[in-house]
């Protein structure tokens, strides 16, 4: 079954005696892609995260949060990085003593400055182990994953009617050709026998003109091809795996197709018919790029 590559999840899980809340957003990408928001008693684990995420999710744009709820062991406090703020100061006063600047500094103004308050974290806190992290993140993907595939279903439901659509239009544009082909036949005849007037034809030499002219605007091959695209889009739907891009190159195979039989037919029925099936074609590759 199909996946949708948009999901949004948040679940709230225990692990080491707290409270931990692993958010996970995805959109739709042509590639992996992952954005990481970690605490910083957790960043240690941040390249097993992302071999993780990009195990269960192959495909979009995923950005991952982890943060602690409620009241934990673990406590962040804040503190002045004396270094910097000393820097700051050395520079303000350099500043104002060569260009001779007015003012002065405000406690305000010097804590805005960037890198001079700094989260602390409480290094005494339980700090938790991999396979505790690993399994509260493998909970919250498993939710997003879940999501996916109800998403996907209903992508699956309206992209195989909307294949079912195409079959019979196929089928349509098949028997149009096969009717217009012989009252071709009969008409290229009559046209022939008014011209030679009395003069005679051989019939061997008439039929293989007309013959002919049908085989420019024969369509067996395409009609073919096109069924077997049909057969083997709706048998990915049913299967577990990612093929949207798959679906996505066989989407303009089966443009292909249809524009090949509109123009090799040169009948207003069938190009009526051909632009029925590039609607629908073109409506299923606009819900393909949301299939991971």
């Amino acid at each position: 079954m199909i996946k949708s590559m948009t999901a949004f999840s948040r679940v709230v899980l225990t692990a080491g005696g707290k409270q931990w809340a692993v958010e996970i957003k995805s959109l739709n990408q042509r590639y992996f892609e992952l954005g990481l928001r970690l605490p910083p008693a957790l960043l240690p684990y941040e390249t097993q995260v992302r071999r993780l995420v990009q195990g269960m999710i192959r495909r979009g744009k995923v950005s991952l949060a982890v943060s602690e709820e409620g009241n934990g062991e673990q406590r962040l406090s804040y503190e002045l990085d004396r270094a910097q703020v000393k820097a700051y100061l050395d520079s303000a006063a350099t500043l104002k003593k060569k260009f001779r600047f007015e003012g002065r500094l405000l406690l305000a103004d010097v804590l805005r400055l960037p890198g001079v308050v700094r989260e602390k974290v409480n290094t005494r806190a339980k700090t938790l182990s991999w396979p505790e992290f690993q399994r509260i993140l493998v909970k919250g993907i498993e939710r997003t994953i879940s999501l996916k595939r109800e998403e996907g279903r209903k992508l699956a439901k309206d992209i195989r009617e909307r294949l079912e659509k195409i079959s019979r239009t196929t089928d349509s544009i098949e028997k149009l050709v096969k009717q217009k082909q012989s009252e071709c036949f009969v008409k290229v005849s009559r046209r022939i026998r008014e011209i030679l007037g009395d003069e005679k034809m051989d019939q061997d030499r008439m039929a293989r003109e007309v013959a002919f002219l049908a085989d420019k605007s024969d369509i067996t091959e395409e009609l073919v091809r096109m069924r077997s695209h049909l057969k083997l889009f709706t048998k990915w739907l049913s299967q577990a795996g990612e093929f949207g891009r798959e679906m996505d190159f066989l989407c303009q195979e089966m443009m292909r197709e249809a524009n090949t039989m509109a123009s090799k037919a040169q009948m207003f029925e069938v190009s009526k018919e051909a632009i029925a099936v590039k609607s629908e074609i073109e409506k299923i590759r606009e819900q393909v790029q949301n299939v991971e």
